[in-house]
Formats: C-alpha cells, sequence, structure tokens
C-alpha cells in the first residue's frame, strides 16, 4: 500500500530534514511512503533540502496552509492520505498502526494520539485521539480541535469525496473539514501515539489567534447545538475527558498557566 504524507512549507528548513527522515523510516516491505513537500516560496534553502533528499517538490504561491495540502493531496498517489507540519515528525511504526487500523475497522478515516514536545523535542505530555462516538456538535463545544492532524489519515476516495479543505478557513480548516468527515461517519480510532506535535510558539493558530477564535466560532454556529445549555454540558464533558484522560499533558497546562500568572504578578517594591 501507498501511504502519502503531504507536508506544506514555508522557510521550513530548521526541522525539515527530521520531519523527512521520520516519513522515510516509517516504509516496509508492504507500505510505500510518498512525501510530497508543497513549498510556497522558501528562500531558505527548504526546497534545496527536499529536493536532496529525493522528495518531489509542488513549488508555486498558495492561498494558506490548507490549500498547499490539498494541492499535494490531489497530485499524490497514495491510498491513504496523511498531513506533517515540516516541524512535526511521524513516531516509529506510525505507518504500521494506520495502515492496521484503516483495514481492521473498515473506516475511510482514522485518528490517533500525538505526542506535544516544545521547540527542542522535551515533552508536554500526550493527547489521546478522541472517542469515535464523538459527533459534530459534541466536538465544536470543546472551543478547539483535539483531532491532530499529524495524526489523521483519510482514504484517497473519502478526501475527494469531501472536496479535501475549505481554503476559506485559513487556521481551523482541519477542524472544520473533521467536522464535516464526521457528518458522515465515525473514525477508525488508533489508541497510541502516531505523531509528535511541535510546540514553537510560531505555530498558525498561536501567530493569528484572534482569526483562529473567529473560524472555530463559525464552526460552531453551523455545527453546534442550538442550546446554549446543551454546548455548556458537552464542553464540560469533554473537558473532563480530556483531562482525567491525559495526566501528563493536564500537568503540562498546568504548569503553563503557573508560568503565565507568575509573568503576569506585579513585581514586590522594598
Amino acid at each position: 500500500m501507498i501511504v502519502t504524507i503531504v507536508t506544506p512549507t514555508l522557510n521550513a528548513v530548521e526541522y525539515l530534514k527530521e520531519c523527512i527522515e521520520s516519513a522515510r523510516t516509517n516504509a516496509t516491505r508492504d507500505i510505500e511512503i510518498e512525501h510530497v513537500i508543497v513549498d510556497g516560496g522558501s528562500t531558505d534553502g527548504t526546497v534545496e533540502l527536499a529536493l536532496s533528499c529525493g522528495l518531489r517538490v509542488l513549488q508555486g504561491k498558495d492561498s494558506g496552509i490548507f490549500d498547499a495540502i490539498n494541492k499535494g493531496s490531489f497530485n499524490s498517489s497514495g491510498e491513504l492520505l496523511g498531513f506533517l507540519g515540516a516541524d512535526d515528525v511521524m513516531l516509529e511504526g506510525a505507518a504500521v498502526a494506520v495502515v492496521k487500523a484503516y483495514r481492521e475497522s473498515r473506516r475511510r478515516w482514522v485518528v490517533g494520539a500525538i505526542r506535544w514536545t516544545d521547540a527542542k523535542g522535551h515533552s508536554l505530555g500526550g493527547l489521546a485521539a478522541p472517542p469515535n462516538w464523538v459527533t459534530p456538535a459534541m466536538l465544536v463545544c470543546l472551543g478547539w480541535n483535539p483531532i491532530m492532524h499529524m495524526a489523521t489519515y483519510f482514504s484517497r476516495g473519502f478526501f475527494e469525496e469531501l472536496g479535501g479543505f475549505d481554503i476559506a478557513y485559513k487556521d481551523a480548516g482541519d477542524y472544520e473539514m473533521f467536522c464535516r468527515a464526521l457528518t458522515k461517519e465515525p473514525y477508525g480510532r488508533i489508541d497510541r501515539p502516531i505523531a509528535c506535535f511541535r510546540r514553537t510558539g510560531v505555530n498558525n493558530s498561536a501567530v493569528h489567534g484572534s482569526r483562529t477564535t473567529a473560524e472555530c466560532a463559525r464552526i460552531l454556529a453551523q455545527h453546534g447545538p442550538s442550546s446554549n445549555a446543551q454546548r455548556l454540558f458537552w464542553r464540560f464533558l469533554l473537558k473532563t475527558y480530556f483531562n482525567l484522560g491525559n495526566p501528563g499533558w493536564l500537568l503540562s497546562k498546568m504548569a503553563d498557566s503557573t508560568r503565565t500568572t507568575l509573568k503576569l504578578q506585579p513585581k514586590a517594591h522594598f
């Protein structure tokens, strides 16, 4: 089976080598990894690095990350399509776990867990895939996307049926598409981490926080329950589920909150 990994890039040379190697080492006798780089105009050697590693590179201006991913996906040949940021990595055995879940679940998309890391690769805890009984209405009540794109794989047929990502969404395009996918069918759930999401501080949603918030509000309006009581109920239930089910991630969040609070406290003057 061919598994396609699409990586959008723009001046991403710092982490790209590790990303490429992580995908390459996931190939097995039965699984071919097709890694496609879609570059939006890098000037730091990103394209040269990708080409030196033998990868196919699609170059040209795009309308954002999700437009780039669409271009790479529709111009590839894999039966399964995955999306990996240039600063993210596939974990060992990820492709085998994805193919196994795809075949055994007989679902047209599968979702796994991730590990969070900081810019230097230090662990910030893990995040399990949401339960596959979750509906779009439940998911949007959370207010953020817990289905991580670097741990999500679509069959080519399902991706094409969905029409790819809606490029009108610049930051929450994955959230919007996964909600659309859920309106059609649940996913096969992979009960293990299959990728690392590197938090560099310059991730798209972090840089464009207000725009991301506005896009999430649009998704909530489209897919969420009309009752505010229902929204609050599902938000509370899913927050509890994730906090209790991901203790390392919870501790990391608490530590971040404590550091932020200490920074905001006025200094004492004696």
